[in-house]
């Protein structure tokens, strides 16, 4: 899978892994990251397009107090999060094409004291959101990539069924017929799954 950036600017204002310690806005966002700031941004106008930068499908769509409008597009393993956004084309549970329009950037949340927009890739094999992000190298190919992958069941925060985990990895509930399916196991939707039961995530490719 090869990143491709998501504006037509390539001017990037913030570096991926840059000390914001001592910045007045970004200090207080990203401090779980040891105040290293853990995407890019691309200090593009309020109504700029936003290209989709991989195929994928729609699992996060969000007011966030410090990402404002975010949208998440995830393919296989790999997330990317575009925040600040000003308007978001998709829907959750829906399927995207590489360069496809998505939405327009701004100025939204309260870590924006500029327009800009911030994109940032997950690897949600991680087990930790410190550890989840990286740095993209747009036009490359991503070496984490994975097609499929495993999530082991944590209820510590939320209890996880099948429907769950279905709208965190698809963006609908619908789709947990098709993890079902994948792992082979004898659960419907809305029975809870056993604490650190290993689960077998499918592609968004895999939805009939």
């Amino acid at each position: 899978m090869v990143i491709e950036y998501p504006v037509e600017d390539h001017n990037i204002s913030q570096v991926f892994g840059n000390d914001v310690s001592q910045d007045l806005v970004y200090s207080e966002f990203y401090k779980i990251f040891d105040n290293k700031h853990c995407g890019v941004d691309f200090p593009v106008p309020v109504g700029s397009k936003v290209m989709s930068s991989f195929s994928g499908i729609v699992v996060r769509i969000e007011n966030h107090p410090g990402m404002g409008n975010v949208l998440g597009i995830r393919n296989g393993n790999i997330v990317a999060l575009y925040a600040h956004l000003n308007s978001i084309t998709l829907h959750l549970g829906e399927i995207v094409s590489k360069n496809q329009f998505i939405g327009t950037s701004g100025s939204t949340g309260s870590a924006c004291p500029t327009p800009h927009l911030h994109f940032e890739l997950r690897d949600l094999t991680k087990p930790t959101l410190k550890e989840m992000v990286f740095e993209p190298s747009f036009g490359k190919e991503v070496q984490q990539y994975q097609d499929r992958f495993d999530y082991v069941v944590n209820n510590q925060n939320t209890q996880k069924t099948l429907k769950k985990i279905a709208a965190m990895y698809f963006g609908a509930e619908a789709c947990w017929k098709l993890i079902k399916q994948v792992n082979d196991i004898n659960h419907d939707g809305d029975m809870l799954l056993e604490e650190g039961k290993s689960i077998i995530i499918p592609n968004y490719t895999d939805i009939e």
